[in-house]
Formats: structure tokens, C-alpha cells, sequence
């Protein structure tokens, strides 16, 4: 598929009918929640914004392919590096918050272990794709650093992105999976088993067009208490 035909799940916020004003967010699927909560917060002040949520390297290439885009938000700014060898110059680009890794497994699994036991039991290890997401390459980091890829590897399930990553523990399709802490904020049905040591991961957004863009990039920079409440470092 070519074009715009990429984009899949845009959401228009609001109900609203879409039209040349309406600013398009296209999202890492980690960041989903709160950019969603930044589309309404700018649906209500009268300012339509169409959403479009997937892996960073998914949405990085729907917009160098031509996708429709005023703002980029993902978990790996050399996302953002790619696009800009690709298309030029952003606009702007700003941290919006950081985040760390975890192991995650059922709700009733026993907490507080180590790495390296938080996973022994794991016949299913559910990563986002290990080759391209930027949940699943970190993940992949901390293990090799830890001397456990070479363990695990064999029991990995790669998935489109860490959210569906996520939801294989949710559903059972999976005994573990490793995901940014704000993902584990979001779900009753996992519980966090232990860190996973990472480097500081740094969320970022790219104004790519402007005006129209402006204001929900502005929005997402200031949105402390959103990036927070979903689990998020500043």
C-alpha cells in the first residue's frame, strides 16, 4: 500500500468532522494514552485533532512515504533523526518525557524478583519486535548487557509494538513480557515483577508542519501532569 493508506486506526477526537484545520498526531503506541488525552483537552478548546497510534518505526516510515503528519511523538528520537535524513529539517523537537522498563507478568504472579528469576519461568516472553520497536530493541539491550538474551531468546514471542506486547500477558498468550513502566500503569490485569536496567529512555515529539501543528506539539510539551499520571518520568 502506498500514500496515505498507511495510517491505520486515525481517530478523529471529538466527533468532529475532519477538515484542512484539524492537526494529525501520529504516535508511538507506548504514548498512546496520553496523547489521546492531549487530542481531547484540544477537542474541547475547539481545536480538532486526528490521532494515529502504532510502532515508531511504522509511523517514522508511513511519513517519510508521504503520510500525513503535523506532529510525531516517539520512543526512540533516532526515529526522528531518521526522518530528518530523509526529508529535511523538523521544525522543532522536544523531550516530553522519559521512561524506564519492566518485566510484567500475570496479576496473581509473586513480585519482587530478580531479572534474571522474574523470567527463568517464562515459557513465552512477549517483546515488541525486537528488529525495528523501540520497546523491543531496548529490551533486547538490557538482556544481552545482563548476559540473558541468549537464554531467552528462544522463548521470545516478537509482536507489532509493546502495547500488544502488553496485552499477550493480559490475555494469557504470554507468561511475560517486558514493557515500559507507564504501559504496566495502565493495565489491573498485570502485575510489574521487576526493573529492567536501561538506560534513560527519552520520549520525544517533532513538529513537522506548522502552523497547524502547532498547538497540540505545545500541548504535549506541557502536559506534565498527563505524562505523570500514566506512569511516565519528566
Amino acid at each position: 500500500m502506498t500514500g496515505w493508506g498507511w495510517v491505520t486506526a486515525l481517530v478523529l477526537w471529538g466527533g468532529c468532522a475532519s477538515g484542512p484545520d484539524a492537526s494529525v498526531v501520529l504516535a508511538a503506541a507506548s504514548t498512546g494514552d496520553v496523547v489521546h488525552a492531549v487530542a481531547q483537552r484540544e477537542k474541547e478548546a475547539g481545536r480538532p485533532t486526528l490521532v494515529s497510534v502504532a510502532a515508531s518505526s511504522v509511523l517514522a516510515r508511513q511519513i517519510a512515504q508521504g503520510a500525513p503528519a503535523d506532529v510525531f511523538v516517539t520512543a526512540d528520537p533516532d526515529w526522528i533523526d531518521w526522518l530528518i535524513e530523509r526529508r529535511g529539517p523538523v521544525v522543532e523537537r522536544r523531550v516530553v518525557a522519559t521512561g524506564r522498563l519492566v518485566v510484567v507478568g500475570p496479576a496473581d504472579a509473586p513480585a519482587g524478583a530478580s531479572l534474571a528469576t522474574a523470567l527463568a519461568s517464562a515459557d513465552r516472553l512477549a517483546l515488541a519486535d525486537p528488529t525495528h520497536v523501540p520497546a523491543g530493541a531496548y529490551a533486547r539491550e538490557s538482556l544481552e548487557a545482563a548476559g540473558l538474551w541468549d537464554g531467552v531468546s528462544t522463548r521470545v514471542v516478537p509482536l507489532g509494538d509493546v502495547r500488544a506486547a502488553l496485552a499477550a500477558v493480559e490475555t494469557g498468550a504470554a507468561d511475560r513480557a517486558i514493557v515500559y513502566a507507564s504501559d504496566a500503569t495502565a493495565s489491573e490485569r498485570v502485575r510489574v515483577l521487576a526493573e529492567v536496567p536501561h538506560a534513560r529512555i527519552v520520549f520525544e515529539a517533532a513538529l513537522l508542519q506548522e502552523p497547524r501543528g502547532r498547538r497540540v506539539f505545545d500541548a504535549l510539551v506541557e502536559a506534565g501532569d498527563l505524562w505523570a499520571d500514566a506512569g511516565f518520568d519528566r
